[in-house]
């Protein structure tokens, strides 16, 4: 059994490796993920994978973005507006810290690779309204 872990989001494009658990299967990380350093003792458990290169395959991956947008009327629907023009889909959304100007929330959004969701952070950084935007990590 393989499954991606849930602290980096690993995406079709960023460098991999895979974490073998017993009973578990192996995990997939990216390999700048932090949680791997509490595997350095265990050089046994890790092993070499790569991504499938089938250009065929459409299996969409979650990314996961940390936005900072105004807290004015308009802003969420915008930021979803461009998520969804750049075929993204919002699989969920978590308001992390909300204050009078700003709002910043952790958005999981299902996208066919690491280019894809590339390509979504550069049209919310281009978008008003919107402070920051950066992939999520750990």
């Amino acid at each position: 059994a393989v499954h991606f872990a849930g602290c980096c989001h690993p995406l079709p494009g960023d460098r991999i490796v895979g974490i073998v658990t017993t009973g578990k299967g192996v995990t997939i990380h990216t390999i700048d993920c932090e949680t791997l350093e509490s595997f350095a003792d265990t050089p046994e458990r890790w092993i070499d994978v790569s991504w499938d290169k089938d250009p065929e395959t459409d299996q969409l991956h979650t990314g996961r973005l940390n936005v900072v947008i105004a807290n004015q009327t308009g802003s969420l629907g915008s930021l979803t507006t461009v998520i969804g023009k750049n075929d993204g889909n919002i699989m969920n959304l978590k308001i992390v810290y909300r204050a009078t100007e700003v709002v910043e929330s952790l958005i999981d959004v299902d996208v066919k690779d690491v280019k894809h969701l590339t390509n979504i952070i550069a049209a919310l950084r281009a978008t008003p309204h919107i402070n920051s935007v950066e992939r999520a990590r750990g």
